[in-house]
């Protein structure tokens, strides 16, 4: 094995972990913007099949898991 092959290897593995870093950095800090969608209703697991009445949310604001409908029943967004 010569030492541009071990320089290849270990090249490729710290871009491996430093994009795995990169990636969960991501998904931690997320960032929302404040644009009121047209959100007829929307369904949460922790209110059941209740239909909630945002006043004001988007896809991105809404708690995990909630499901954002259209006035017409349309899926929005999960």
């Amino acid at each position: 094995v010569s030492k541009v092959g071990i320089f290849t290897l270990l090249l490729i593995c710290g871009l491996f972990f430093l994009g795995s870093n990169v990636n969960y950095a991501e998904a931690e800090t997320k960032i929302c913007t404040k644009e009121c969608l047209n959100v007829g209703y929307m369904i949460c697991p922790s209110s059941g099949p209740q239909k909630l009445h945002p006043s004001c949310t988007n896809c991105c604001r809404a708690q995990k898991g909630c499901k954002l409908y259209r006035s017409d029943g349309t899926l929005i967004c999960t």
